[in-house]
């Protein structure tokens, strides 16, 4: 692991020490007391001083967790040291710099993927499945909305560099509109508050865009509502689905409306983040492999590009 926020201690290190089929053997934080600190809470054998020290070490993967301005130095060492890679979303803050990690993990032969482990929910692959059946006929409307803890840590959250709500949470969910329904986004129009034009990193940002020629979407996330759901809503020429919140809940269920009438289904939530290093373990050991990849990584940062462009311009954007 490299990076030792609240998420890695909360969520991915846990995941990893549970799993049957990893084994947490190095560590990098922020700082020596940090590493050592976190090595004594996972059983961690080793601390390290940077990402080359790490990649230099005998291990078989290296997780990114970083803030994401140092995504892209950080994958290019683990690449140039011949080490399988899991990165946090996003990949890179530009296209230019996911492309130029997808294709030095390329050239050395060695897996890379993006943890967009939210792909991994039960519920919200019901909600693919459903939708590739045809039972909501041809797509018209995607509603997705999710709010983040006002005072989520890590001081970086409030750095412009890092990319503001978009990168941190939107991502999420331009990449799940494109995943879930098959299609592709072809045009762009976007808001955020405060104002990406002024410099600042965005709280609030909101995304009106096309699927294909004939589908609306509307992707909204903050970081500064405290009420607000955290849902979707897909509308088709057959039916509609509804979600309950897609994160952090006891439960979730999803309702679909045809002319048959309305069904209801239930799921216990999935621990994606262990199922995420599960899958990224089969994939190491030569397994199908279920992640999404550098190239989806890539997708992401160019739609969000688009979304942050239309910001700056006041225009709609084309992809």
């Amino acid at each position: 692991m490299i990076g030792l926020g609240g998420l890695v201690n909360e969520q991915i290190a846990p995941a990893i020490v549970e799993s049957s089929h990893s084994v947490l053997v190095g560590c990098v934080g922020s700082t020596p007391d940090k590493s050592r600190a976190f090595a004594q809470k996972f059983g961690v054998e080793q601390c390290y001083t940077s990402i080359e020290e790490l990649a230099a070490a005998d291990v078989e993967a290296i997780f990114i967790a970083t803030p994401n301005a140092d995504h892209h130095a950080m994958v290019l060492a683990a690449a140039r040291a011949g080490k399988h890679i899991l990165c946090e979303k996003p990949l890179a803050l530009s296209a230019q710099d996911g492309r130029e990690m997808v294709a030095a993990c390329n050239a050395a032969g060695v897996i890379f993927r993006v943890a967009f482990q939210i792909r991994l929910e039960e519920a919200l692959i019901r909600v693919r499945d459903i939708i590739a059946s045809g039972a909501l006929g041809e797509l018209r409307s995607v509603l997705f909305e999710r709010t983040a803890p006002l005072r989520q840590r890590g001081a970086w959250r409030n750095d412009a560099r890092q990319g503001g709500v978009l990168f941190d949470v939107a991502v999420h969910l331009l990449d799940q509109v494109e995943w879930l329904s098959g299609l592709r986004m072809t045009e762009v129009s976007a808001y955020s508050h405060p104002d990406r034009a002024q410099g600042v990193p965005d709280d609030t940002i909101a995304v009106l865009g096309m699927l294909a020629e004939r589908c609306h979407v509307v992707v909204r996330a903050s970081r500064e509502i405290p009420y607000a759901a955290n849902d979707l809503r897909i509308q088709g020429t057959k039916g509609m689905l509804t979600t309950s919140a897609v994160r952090w809940v006891d439960e979730h269920w999803l309702r679909v409306t045809t002319e048959a009438g309305t069904s209801e289904e239930r799921f216990a939530p999935t621990a994606t983040y262990r199922r995420e290093i599960d899958a990224f373990a089969t994939e190491v050991r030569g397994g199908r492999g279920t992640l999404a990849s550098g190239e989806d990584g890539v997708r992401v940062i160019e739609l969000a590009s688009a979304a942050i462009e239309s910001i700056q311009s006041r225009r709609s954007v084309k992809l």
